[in-house]
């Protein structure tokens, strides 16, 4: 039984701290859930980039630092063990997907009675990584007492549809109150970027590497560019990759018309200061920032490996990684003159309000918890 004095204390696994993806996700439930009555304390790689915690701490969340996976495995699990042990946690929450077995494996020896595996994320036969997990698929149920996901599809891809009933479904909540379309904070954000006010604008945000596919959508920003010269693509990230993309960048002679936007924080201004957001994702589970580009309005273009789960609102197209960049150049500049239009009520209805969404995560916990 849960003691009502005092919050729920979770164990959450995230692995590396970082901008964006994972971090994201966890940091909007646990900026909006009640935390006199949930508590998140991270359990997150000694060797992350991004070490500031304050979002965190600040409001009663614990850090604790362990061995990486790709370091010591076995020295992981001990540590994270060790952790769970000692501070006698009831429910541990890993959000490492396919990775997921090892925290999983720490909480049972433990002794946590409680332990979720969520999965957001899928696979390409191309990223080399995916060797690795086609592995690890067999054993994402391993030690778990209870599975999530963020999206049908990405349950499905690790769990199996034998299991879909069992999968709880935990949305990729977003703060509407933040996340919206507004007028005024577009025309700041193109003054910043130097963007006047009739160039149409393509973006994407997303981190330098494989999956996200940043070479092709350069080949598309090139066939739109030859057939308007009054557009702008922004590039918003970070990531191995990075280099290598503006050095085909500077090859194809696009650095005039290509903004990088760096590891911005403020992407909901960056998102205000587009008129079309795409993603030629080799995989996703379901996309934060397809999710967030939607919140505020813009058209979206994704590829067809991406879930059409991920369609919310109007319009959003789906094509097909095979089709020539002249075609997905054509579908995007459709949306030239689009208007955008107010979201807030249809991402509540399909579970994008994070005020709701976070209420429904601290219910899950009471109900597994009872």
């Amino acid at each position: 039984m849960i003691d009502t004095n005092e919050p729920i204390r979770i164990a959450v696994v995230m692995g590396k701290y970082v901008t964006g993806g994972i971090k994201s996700v966890i940091l909007n439930y646990y900026t909006a859930i009640d935390k006199d009555r949930i508590q998140f304390d991270l359990i997150i790689d000694k060797n992350s980039a991004d070490r500031d915690y304050d979002e965190f701490t600040t409001w009663g969340a614990k850090i604790y630092e362990v061995t990486p996976i790709n370091k010591n495995p076995v020295k992981n699990i001990y540590d994270v063990q060790k952790i769970l042990k000692t501070q006698n946690y009831k429910v541990v929450h890993g959000y490492l997907n396919t990775l997921n077995i090892l925290p999983m494996f720490s909480g049972f020896l433990a002794g946590t009675k409680i332990r979720v595996a969520e999965n957001l994320s899928t696979a390409h036969p191309k990223e080399p990584k995916t060797f690795f997990k086609n592995m690890l698929k067999p054993f994402g149920r391993s030690f778990a007492t209870h599975l999530a996901a963020n999206s049908k599809y990405a349950a499905e891809w690790l769990y199996g549809k034998k299991e879909l009933e069992n999968v709880k479904i935990l949305r990729n909540g977003l703060d509407l109150k933040h996340f919206h379309y507004d007028l005024n904070l577009r025309k700041k954000r193109r003054r910043e970027l130097n963007i006047n006010n009739n160039t149409f604008v393509i973006g994407h945000i997303g981190r330098y590497q494989f999956q996200k596919n940043h070479s092709f959508l350069i080949d598309i920003f090139q066939e739109i560019h030859k057939r308007n010269d009054n557009t702008r693509l922004i590039l918003v990230g970070y990531g191995d990759l990075k280099n290598e993309i503006w050095g085909k960048i500077r090859k194809m002679g696009l650095t005039d018309c290509i903004i990088d936007g760096g590891a911005s924080t403020n992407n909901v201004a960056n998102y205000n200061a587009m008129d079309c957001f795409v993603m030629p994702s080799y995989y996703e589970g379901l996309p934060v920032v397809g999710i967030e580009a939607q919140a505020t309005g813009l058209p979206c273009v994704f590829s067809s490996e991406i879930t059409e789960e991920a369609s919310i609102i109007e319009p959003v197209s789906f094509l097909n990684l095979n089709e020539d960049s002249s075609i997905w150049a054509n579908e995007i500049l459709k949306f030239q003159n689009h208007s955008r239009i107010e979201t807030r009520d249809v991402l509540t209805k399909h579970g994008y309000n994070i005020e709701v969404e976070s209420q429904n995560l601290y219910l899950y916990y009471k109900y597994i918890m009872n």
